[in-house]
């Protein structure tokens, strides 16, 4: 689990940053004004990717920073001029930024005891998980479908695992979260329709 959330910042902060200050529109397009909104976001962009690389997520004064860095990137996205939500590089950025968001505050607030628990067992399932491709693999249809099928770990271990050391309960609740992070962001599977 912690090797993807690894991987998704690099993408974010490279992505996002670089493509946020080279989609400049035109002036006539946007206010000079909604051009440095946009430059400040790029930068926020960037701060984010590096700031997400030290996080130390058992520091609750990190995880605190971390949160309004993910609230001052979500008022960037929401607030930024038209145009530049049309490039899909911009909108993937923040995507991605807003789905890493949402991860680490489920796992380490509502989750946070379950995954110390799966910690504690040496959970395989858990380290190595991993249900979000890249850029790249996006690409790819026959990845996607693999992904979307084994979203929850090969076999469907996560669940085995999480109902084994936490309970049904926490199973359906770690699901229900990512079925909404997969419908409302992500939009990579239908996981909704294969899981519940």
């Amino acid at each position: 689990m912690r090797n993807f959330l690894s991987l998704v910042l690099i993408g974010v902060a490279i992505i996002g940053g670089a493509h946020v200050a080279s989609a400049l529109p035109t002036t006539k397009e946007c206010a000079l004004q909604d051009i440095y909104f946009a430059m400040s976001c790029a930068n926020q962009m960037r701060e984010f990717g590096s700031k997400v690389s030290q996080l130390d997520a058992n520091d609750q004064g990190e995880l605190k920073e971390f949160k309004k860095s993910c609230n001052s990137l979500d008022n960037c996205f929401k607030n930024m001029c038209k145009p530049f939500l049309q490039h899909e590089d911009i909108t993937t950025a923040f995507s991605t930024a807003k789905t890493y968001c949402e991860v680490i505050d489920y796992v380490h607030g509502d989750f946070k005891e379950c995954g110390d628990k799966l910690d504690e067992a040496k959970s395989t399932c858990f380290d190595d998980w991993d249900p979000f491709l890249d850029e790249d693999d996006l690409k790819d249809k026959k990845k996607i479908e693999e992904n979307c099928k084994n979203f929850f770990g090969k076999d469907q271990c996560m669940k085995k695992e999480i109902t084994a050391q936490c309970g049904q309960k926490d199973w359906e609740s770690f699901r229900d979260h990512f079925i909404k992070i997969d419908e409302d962001i992500m939009k990579q599977c239908n996981l909704k329709k294969m899981f519940t």
